[in-house]
């Protein structure tokens, strides 16, 4: 064999052919290259199909697919794979920009982003209009933009917001010449929709894709991205519109799963089974977690959607189709939301530096192993738990590793789930103050039931001027609202209050409010708000409410209704109306003074003439603060008999607590049917004060 032949036979070797591969057939290679794009192929039958049409490729087409092929099935050996076969690709074609753009993508992957923007920056040299340089561009200044943007820095010190600015601009450069060149490059698209986000400018991130819509109006995502940039304005009706005309693009199963990702704890066996909560119990769901009824939108809901646009925004990767709302990054970012603290540890190769050099020199000639790979970490901080991830297979596919919550570890997300369901924080909480209510109810015409509601504002809470004896000026926004077992809307009034009763508690001033409702039986969800406008304070409660069934046939009492005082109007005709009733919602009364109470007496038995006889004992009891288990007997307060004429009697009390200690107590009244025998009882609490 002759000299010329032994060197062309090394330079096949070389590059990886067998010496006999001398004849090149483009048109197999083709037919090997396609047939190995098959995916029910295994991943070895189509290493072979791809390593044959490097037989046949007198480019470097085949080694780029090779290297591509290699980066599709990741594991720690793919990236020393990836990487031989483009570089010969590369040395075969060097002013081939797509393959020096690949090169860049392997190095994102393999968590070299510095030398990701090298390659990339070689690939635009070769073509200023190649979309996929462009992007990894832009991927690789905004990766740098939030590094400046999040660090932490000093006092004064504004330096490092400079250089986040300043890559937020190139990063915005790179990323609208790819949409100049190709608008429908959702890639590019994404990601400028991110830096738009991170870098604050939410009005340009909202125009990106309302563009967008005008030639997919059917995309679901660009809805969600339009109500994140309306909800970073701080508009939140346009937000919640924008967040509902995305949901009503998903489907059916799409939309029941991201609402009800809360009531779920394992998506894996969502995945499995497509076991869903129905679409009644997902609007209950998220009714029950509106945290202010008074405002047009469903805050918690807006959150939700909020969260879910931004993990489609920050963790998908649109180039492989995966959506960031389906990664456990994302989930963990809807459950929870944006973290105190993020930190990150970039991935770490072990070459055994810290080993003698002998050792040195063996691994230097050794591939890299599982055990020498350490993976990018990243860790999330919120107020009381973190949770930790870790880029296992170095596309950006993050996985959960553990978490810690009460200083122990947790291993499983499904855990950390049931665990911590969901991290949120009401955005009312600096506003919002419990306000104290009370409930009391009585029979109606018919089946109904009149319940009476009343609540007490703080008037440190509330502004307000004198407008006349014992009446307040006031400017606030009040509802109540009823809401039955379901969640379904029963009574939703809201309206403007000028003028309220005034009253001292303690020494201290509140404001009354009340409202009368005529209920069927059954069980309900109340609530009232009432936003001073001027101070912005809200004071709420809210309240599980079963209405009770009045019968018409044996002897029953109303609820006991606590009063600062009761006054009878002579003119009016017997029943409630004949009350004016200034409520107790505090439960408290002075020492020194009154209790005082109103109730209904209903059914009592008539004699032959038409008339009643009955009974009542008024019993109060005290009631221990440490052992509420040890409770004393009943002594009897007073006691009364009556006589009247009608099978129903309004009733009213005042109970003298000069000889009564400062405490809990329970107070109730016993009623007896005289002509029937039939008995029966109502009880309250309230607290005597000093």
């Amino acid at each position: 064999m002759g000299r010329p032949v032994i060197l062309a036979c090394l330079l096949l070797l070389a590059w990886g052919l067998p010496a006999g591969a001398g004849k090149r057939d483009p048109a197999a290679m083709d037919s090997l290259l396609s047939a190995a794009t098959d995916t029910t192929r295994s991943f070895k039958q189509r290493l072979k199909l791809t390593e044959k049409a490097i037989d046949h490729d007198p480019s470097g087409r085949a080694m780029h697919a090779l290297a591509r092929l290699y980066m599709s099935e990741w594991n720690v050996t793919a990236p020393d794979n990836a990487e031989r076969w483009l570089q010969r690709a590369i040395e075969r074609e060097p002013e081939n920009a797509d393959y020096h753009v690949t090169y860049a993508e392997l190095y994102w992957m393999w968590d070299r982003w510095s030398y990701a923007e090298v390659e990339a920056k070689r690939a635009l040299d070769l073509d200023p209009n190649h979309v996929l340089a462009l992007y990894w561009l832009g991927r690789y200044t905004m990766w740098q933009m939030t590094w400046y943007l999040e660090a932490e820095r000093g006092p004064g010190d504004m330096s490092l917001r400079g250089f986040g600015e300043e890559d937020r601009e190139r990063a915005i450069g790179y990323l609208t010449r790819a949409l100049t060149v190709d608008p429908e490059h959702r890639p590019s698209r994404m990601l400028l929709g991110l830096v738009y986000h991170e870098g604050g400018m939410s009005r340009e991130l909202i125009g990106l894709f309302e563009d967008h819509l005008k030639r997919h109006p059917e995309d679901r995502d660009a809805h969600f991205f339009i109500g994140l940039g309306y909800q970073s304005q701080n508009d939140l009706e346009k937000a919640y519109r924008a967040y509902l005309q995305g949901l009503s693009r998903m489907s059916a199963p799409e939309q029941a799963f991201m609402k009800s990702i809360f009531m779920l704890t394992d998506r894996k066996t969502w995945e499995r089974t497509h076991a869903l909560p129905d679409p009644e119990a997902i609007r209950r769901f998220w009714t029950g977690r509106d945290p202010l009824f008074l405002t047009p939108v469903n805050e918690r809901l807006l959150e939700h959607c909020r969260r879910v646009a931004y993990a489609n925004l920050r963790f998908g990767e649109p180039i492989t189709g995966i959506e960031g709302w389906k990664t456990q990054r994302g989930q963990a970012y809807i459950r929870y939301g944006q973290p105190q603290s993020r930190t990150a540890r970039p991935a770490e190769v072990d070459l055994g530096t810290d080993l003698p050099s002998e050792a040195q020199q063996a691994l230097a000639y050794k591939r890299m192993t599982p055990s020498m790979y350490k993976p990018r970490i990243e860790a999330w901080t919120y107020d009381d738990f973190t949770l930790v991830f870790e880029n296992a297979d170095l596309r950006d596919t993050y996985r959960f590793r553990i978490a810690w919550a009460g200083g122990s570890p947790i291993y499983e997300f499904s855990t950390l789930i049931a665990r911590i369901p969901e991290h949120y924080a009401d955005p009312y909480r600096w506003k919002r103050y419990e306000v104290p209510c009370q409930i009391a109810q009585f029979r109606a015409e018919g089946d109904s039931t009149r319940v009476e509601v009343y609540y007490a504002l703080p008037g440190d809470h509330v502004t307000h001027r004198e407008a006349g004896p014992g009446i307040r000026a006031v400017d606030l926004q009040q509802g109540l609202f009823l809401f039955d077992a379901d969640w379904d809307t029963v009574r939703k009034e809201v309206g403007n209050a000028e003028r309220m009763p005034s009253v001292t508690y303690d020494r201290e001033d509140y404001l009354l409010t009340g409202k009368r409702l005529t209920l069927h039986p059954g069980a309900y969800h109340l609530a009232a708000e009432a936003e001073d406008r001027a101070k912005k304070s809200i004071g709420t409660f809210r309240d599980s409410l079963r209405v009770r069934r009045f019968g018409r046939d044996s002897l029953e009492v109303s609820d006991l209704l606590l009063a600062r005082r009761i006054a009878e109007r002579e003119d009016a005709p017997v029943g409630r109306e004949q009350f004016t009733i200034l409520p107790n919602p505090l439960g408290r009364c002075q020492r020194s003074g009154q209790a005082v109470f109103y109730f209904e007496v209903y059914n009592l038995t008539r004699d032959a003439s038409g008339a009643t006889h009955y009974e009542t004992i008024y019993q109060i009891q005290a009631l221990p603060e440490e052992d509420p288990q040890e409770k004393p007997a009943w002594t009897t307060a007073v006691s009364y008999t009556h006589r009247g004429a009608r099978p129903w009697e309004p009733q009213r009390l005042t109970l003298d607590l000069t000889q009564e200690k400062v405490g809990l107590r329970a107070f109730r009244v016993v009623v007896t049917d005289l002509l029937s025998g039939q008995q029966a009882v109502a009880s309250t609490k309230f607290r005597v004060m000093w």
